[in-house]
C-alpha cells in the first residue's frame, strides 16, 4: 500500500527524496517540521480512504514530517483515515496538527471554544486518530462567546496532562492573538505558538498585520491554499469551460476569480514557471516557500499526483529576482478583502475574567 513501486526502488527514492525535504524549526518552539506540510483536507470527502492512505505514506516517504487535519474534515472521517494511515508507524516521527470549534454534533454546547467543547473535542480526536497525543492542537477559528482565560486555562491543562504539545490558532487577527499571548502571559499559562492563514499570490493580506505580528513575536505560520483553490495551478484556461470535476465546478466562488485580471496574471506567470522549467502549481507553492515569515506551506489535493509534484521541487529555490517580478505583479492582493476570518471584526460577547 505505501506505493506503486518495489520496496528496493522506493527505499532509494525515499532516501533521495529525504535528502532534498528542507526543515524549519518550529516558531518558539524546540519542535522542528519540514517545510511542506500534508494537507489531509480532502480525506474522505474527496479522496477514497485507500488513496488517502497512499498519499501519507508516499509524503512520509519524501521527508514530510508535518501533516494537518481537523475534526471537522469530512465530520471526523479525515481524522480517522489519517489514524489508520499512521497505524504502526514510529509516532515520534511524525508532527500531527489537528484543529477544533467546528459543532460535531447537533446538541447545545456542540461547538466553539468553551472548556466543555474542547474537553469533548480532543478526546473525540485522540480517538479517531488512534494516538496519545496531538502535537499541534489549534482553534478552527475564534470564539466571541466564550472569555479567553477559559480557551487558555483548558488548552495549559491539556499540556500539562501530555494529550496535547503546543497549541497554536486558525483564522485569527493579529490583534486576537495579541490578546490571547497578554492573557497567557499574565495568568503563566502556555502561549499559544503557531497560526494557520491563508496566503498565496493572489491573497496576500495577512503581509499587513498578521506577518509583522508573528515576526515580531516569533509565531510560526502555516500557510494555506498556496494554489488558491486550483486558480494558480493553470488548470483553468480563458475563454474555455470549467471542468465539472474542479474545485471552480463545484464553487461559484472560486468561479467568480477567473476574470480577465486573473487571467492576465497567470499569463505572467505562466511565463515565469516556463522559464524555471516548473509547473504553474509548483511555481505558486515556491513563491510562498521563497518568504522567510513562512514555516510550512499546506499543501492539499484530490490525487496522489497533486502531492507528488511538489515532493519533487522540494529543494528549489525560486530566484530572487522571479519573487520580486510576482510580488510586483501581484502587489494589489496585499491591500485586498481579509479572507482568512468570516467575520470582518466584532466586539467579543464574553468579556475577560480580569
Amino acid at each position: 500500500m505505501r506505493g506503486l513501486h518495489s520496496r528496493e526502488d522506493r527505499g532509494t527514492m525515499c532516501d533521495r527524496r529525504t535528502r532534498l525535504m528542507q526543515y524549519a524549526k518550529f516558531g518558539n518552539t524546540g519542535m522542528t517540521v519540514s517545510r511542506i506540510c500534508l494537507g489531509a483536507m480532502s480525506f474522505g470527502p474527496e479522496m477514497p480512504e485507500e488513496e488517502a492512505i497512499r498519499a501519507v505514506h508516499h509524503a512520509l516517504d519524501a521527508g514530510v514530517n508535518f501533516i494537518d487535519t481537523a475534526d471537522a474534515y469530512g465530520r471526523g472521517v479525515g481524522e480517522e483515515i489519517l489514524g489508520k494511515a499512521l497505524a504502526g508507524l514510529s509516532r515520534d516521527d511524525i508532527v500531527v496538527a489537528t484543529k477544533f470549534w467546528v459543532p460535531m454534533y447537533h446538541k447545545p454546547n456542540a461547538g466553539g471554544c468553551s472548556r466543555r467543547h474542547i474537553l469533548r473535542a480532543v478526546e473525540d480526536s485522540l480517538r479517531r486518530l488512534k494516538t496519545d497525543y496531538i502535537d499541534l492542537y489549534q482553534l478552527h477559528h475564534p470564539d466571541p462567546n466564550t472569555p479567553v482565560e477559559e480557551t487558555l486555562s483548558t488548552l495549559d491543562n491539556l499540556v500539562k496532562q501530555g494529550k496535547i504539545r503546543y497549541f497554536g490558532v486558525s483564522n485569527h487577527y493579529a490583534w486576537q492573538m495579541a490578546h490571547m499571548l497578554g492573557v497567557s502571559a499574565l495568568h503563566n499559562w502556555e502561549p499559544l505558538v503557531s497560526i494557520q492563514c491563508r496566503y498565496n499570490i493572489r491573497d496576500r493580506a495577512v503581509e499587513v498585520e498578521t506577518v509583522p505580528f508573528c515576526q515580531e513575536f516569533n509565531i510560526a505560520m502555516i500557510t494555506y491554499s498556496p494554489q488558491d483553490r486550483g486558480v494558480l495551478t493553470g488548470k483553468y484556461e480563458r475563454g474555455k469551460p470549467i471542468p465539472a470535476d474542479t474545485f471552480a465546478g463545484k464553487s461559484q466562488f472560486v468561479q467568480d476569480m477567473l476574470t480577465d485580471e486573473t487571467f492576465h496574471l497567470l499569463d505572467e506567470l505562466k511565463k515565469i514557471a516556463q522559464k524555471n522549467d516548473l509547473g504553474l502549481n509548483q511555481l505558486a507553492v515556491l513563491w510562498v516557500l521563497a518568504k522567510p515569515f513562512v514555516t510550512a506551506p499546506i499543501v492539499g489535493g484530490t490525487k496522489l499526483e497533486h502531492f507528488e509534484q511538489i515532493y519533487t521541487i522540494a529543494d528549489r529555490k525560486l530566484p530572487d529576482e522571479d519573487v520580486e517580478t510576482i510580488d510586483k505583479l501581484s502587489e494589489k492582493y496585499v491591500h485586498a478583502p481579509f479572507l482568512n476570518q468570516f467575520v470582518l471584526g466584532h466586539k467579543s460577547l464574553a468579556k475577560n475574567w480580569w
